[in-house]
């Protein structure tokens, strides 16, 4: 039998995470999941997380809170896309599955520095895993890597330049991408090539099963009647469990901007070798210029670029339908 990787989960939950870790817990082995303040209150992710344990069948999965305010900077929500709870209008009552006690940060030290195998994902804002590499600076050889759902190889969605999560608390994100750990980002630039319609969620909700109807009553939020959401994080995962998915990835060398007054949050990618003759693919995916410019600084992370949208969406059906009755 083929050994299921091993991974730790830092999340916002949120209906985009409740969809990876639906995913995650079928595919992966999940080590811990340690949750984080962003898409609405660490009150509620750790909630949100607990509940999807136990939904999906894993209440032996621990579960640690960790921050809820970033580093510095004023506290941002994101009620306009998950609503107040983190999962659209679905109402669940208090899991019956028990918040492990301790620290986020301590469980995340403990595991790295014991644990040679393990691939941490982040799917929410980085200060859980900011404060962590502060706390104990060795977790910078002893991460393997990091698969991080965040920023964005051009635009952003919170604002023109930044992407949700590393708008949140860019001070982490910039501790975390200029830590040398090997990063692996799944941003807006990708994500935007997934789109979970209402024609989808029809299908989720006729699979007919706890985990599905769960994840087809929070897409009806963000999908809406006519609308549609990308379920960024789950679009993460897949790197994890099947990799085809992200057939084209580059790397290069990725700053975060925390002072801007328009930009902060701002993942800046340095595309300078990359930049082609295509007006419609303004970035080519692939090196044109060998010869690097003045000043330029070496790749630190690794940006997915493609996106295989009808093999997600098996891989997202076939599941679920593996959650049974």
């Amino acid at each position: 039998m083929e050994m299921k990787k091993r991974v730790v989960i830092d999340c916002d939950p949120g209906i985009d995470d409740c969809m990876a870790l639906m995913l995650c817990f079928k595919h992966l082995d999940v080590v811990a999941i340690t949750a984080v303040g962003g898409n609405t209150a660490l009150e509620l992710t750790q909630r949100n997380a607990r509940h999807m344990a136990q939904l999906c069948g894993k209440p032996e999965v621990p579960v640690y809170a960790g921050y809820d305010q970033p580093m510095f900077g004023k506290t941002v929500r994101a009620a306009y896309a998950h609503g107040a709870s983190g999962l659209g209008n679905v109402v669940i009552p208090e899991p019956e599955k028990r918040l492990e006690e301790g620290h986020a940060v301590d469980k995340l030290i403990e595991i790295f520095m014991n644990e040679d195998d393990i691939t941490l994902i982040t799917l929410g804002p980085l200060t859980n895993v900011a404060q962590a590499i502060l706390k104990e600076p060795r977790l910078r050889e002893r991460i393997p890597e990091i698969l991080c759902m965040g920023g964005s190889a051009t635009s952003g969605n919170f604002s023109a330049a930044a992407e949700f999560n590393i708008y949140v608390d860019p001070e982490a994100a910039k501790i975390v991408f200029e830590s040398g750990i090997p990063i692996r980002m799944v941003g807006l630039n990708l994500t935007r090539q997934n789109r979970i319609m209402p024609k989808d969620v029809d299908e989720i909700a006729a699979v007919g099963n706890r985990v599905s109807d769960f994840a087809a009553e929070m897409l009806r939020f963000s999908a809406g009647e006519d609308g549609r959401c990308s379920i960024c994080d789950a679009c993460l995962v897949v790197r994890c469990i099947e990799p085809e998915i992200i057939p084209k990835s580059l790397k290069v060398h990725v700053d975060v901007e925390t002072k801007g007054e328009f930009t902060r949050g701002m993942t800046v990618c340095d595309w300078r070798e990359y930049m082609g003759t295509d007006p419609i693919r303004d970035i080519s995916h692939e090196m044109e210029c060998e010869s690097p410019f003045e000043g330029m600084k070496a790749p630190n992370v690794e940006v997915a670029m493609e996106f295989d949208q009808a093999r997600f969406k098996k891989l997202l059906m076939d599941t679920l339908r593996s959650y049974g009755e």
